[in-house]
């Protein structure tokens, strides 16, 4: 394990230009005889480095780091199943055959997150909670339509120009992709997998003219809906343009490429992109003396009966639990884009149950430990951002943003007003003929430069 650090360590340290043309010393494993047809990358310095730096989050992977099962020198001394694999977002996969069978790799079908092929094993996220709350993807819609490819594009080669923002203007032609455009003007353009649109991370950020791009082919809206992307990131190695455009690379050193190839891996949307939600926040006003005279014991016992009752009041009204903080719950509601249903009545809805579900919680409360919870909630809508965050190997999908910044304060007016649920000026006028309301508002909160006006809606 020591000489694979050092072997990894002296890596890095050549540039990646030599990395790429200089060959990588074989492994040390022998080729299964159907497998020899198979389109390999060449095993060079760049692609063993990427190898030893994710070994061990393929899913394809024997947890052995000297021993890359899906490298291109072929198969593994570990057990060799063949039936598909699910390393579909691996930079040195590729098809091994017509049929879709991976002769080196290990577990089930090649599938997108949440997909299930009938040879194959449940994918992680299958019946995961969070894939409840997420709709198809607008690039998994798309890649059933027929799009243009750019070997498809039959009319006359026009001149465009390509602004890479932080590099420089490159002067092409309309029929020529992003990223061979790139490369010729001498861009040290990322392209890990050749530019067969399996690792992703030749991705750039279109920041103006995303209209002139052409429709995603097939092969990058595979790879679009598996990563999660937005509509203005697009795979160089497969886009096209009709006219100019401004962009960005978003892969430039070798900590890019391993997030770049890890997004997409068992998770549902690892990308993160905008989206419109309503935000909830909930706090129990009278933990502290609760947890100060009892038992270790039952201030667990107490705290997951309670979030079971206020959960089961977010999850019927089709809320997203994204986190607890001590005695605080967090919840999104909006995930599904696909939805025409309105995620700030969901929201001020759950709102109001959770408050009623805390009066019969009190009940047992009271009659056990003598003592009474009060709830403070509050409900923002607005732009936010979600996506997996966190270390590598403790990630989480959230929502980050003023948005939920703004649910937060909210929440903390609630001591000021006496109040149990208050709500935003924006979420209220997209509820406001839905419920009675007692109350409204005005109070500065923290991060704000003006005063938020919130309201108070009327619950049995």
């Amino acid at each position: 394990m020591q000489m694979m650090t050092i072997m990894k360590f002296f890596i890095q340290l050549t540039p990646r230009s030599f990395r790429r043309n200089a060959k990588a010393r074989p492994l040390g494993k022998t080729r299964l005889e159907e497998g020899m047809k198979h389109p390999t990358i060449e095993m060079n310095l760049e692609n063993l480095l990427i190898c030893m730096k994710n070994c061990g989050t393929c899913p394809s992977y024997p947890g052995n780091e000297m021993e890359a099962l899906f490298c291109a020198s072929g198969k593994s001394d570990s057990e060799i199943i063949q039936n598909g694999c699910n390393c579909v977002s691996c930079p040195l996969y590729d098809l091994c055959s017509s049929n879709n069978t991976a002769y080196f790799c290990k577990n089930g079908g090649c599938a997108a997150p949440g997909e299930k092929e009938d040879n194959s094993s449940d994918s992680k996220d299958c019946n995961s909670y969070l894939s409840q709350f997420i709709g198809k993807s607008s690039p998994e819609k798309s890649a059933f339509e027929e799009v243009s490819t750019s070997s498809e594009i039959t009319e006359k080669a026009v001149d465009v120009t390509m602004d890479f923002i932080d590099d420089k203007e490159i002067h092409t032609k309309s029929d020529v992709p992003i990223l061979k455009a790139s490369l010729d003007g001498g861009i040290d353009h990322t392209h890990v997998c050749g530019g067969r649109a399996r690792c992703s991370t030749c991705r750039v950020i279109v920041t103006d003219g995303v209209e002139h791009c052409r429709p995603r082919n097939e092969k990058e809206a595979r790879l679009a809906a598996i990563k999660g992307f937005s509509d203005d990131v697009r795979l160089a190695c497969q886009t096209t343009v009709e006219d100019d455009i401004r962009l960005r690379r978003l892969v430039h050193d070798d900590e890019d490429i391993a997030s770049a190839i890890k997004e997409g891996r068992g998770s549902v949307n690892d990308a993160g992109h905008e989206i419109e939600a309503t935000i909830l926040f909930s706090d129990i006003r009278s933990f502290t003396s609760f947890s100060e005279r009892s038992l270790p014991y039952d201030i667990v016992h107490i705290l997951n009966r309670y979030f079971d009752a206020i959960g089961g009041m977010i999850d019927a009204n089709k809320g997203y639990i994204d986190k607890y903080m001590g005695d605080g719950i967090m919840a999104i509601f909006g995930l599904d884009e696909t939805s025409d249903e309105n995620p700030a009545y969901q929201a001020v809805k759950a709102a109001c149950d959770m408050a009623e579900a805390l009066k019969e919680f009190n009940s047992y409360l009271e009659s056990r430990f003598d003592h009474e919870f009060r709830i403070g909630i509050g409900v923002h809508t607005g732009k936010v951002i979600v996506g997996n965050l966190g270390y590598r190997k403790k990630k989480e999908f959230t929502a980050i943003g003023d948005t939920v910044n703004t649910a937060s304060r909210i929440e903390s007016l609630n001591k000021e007003t006496g109040s149990s649920i208050l709500v935003s000026q924006q979420t209220f006028d997209l509820v406001k003929n839905d419920f009675k309301w007692k109350n409204k508002y005005k109070s500065k909160v923290k991060g704000k430069a003006e005063p938020v006006i919130v309201f108070e809606p009327e619950f049995t």
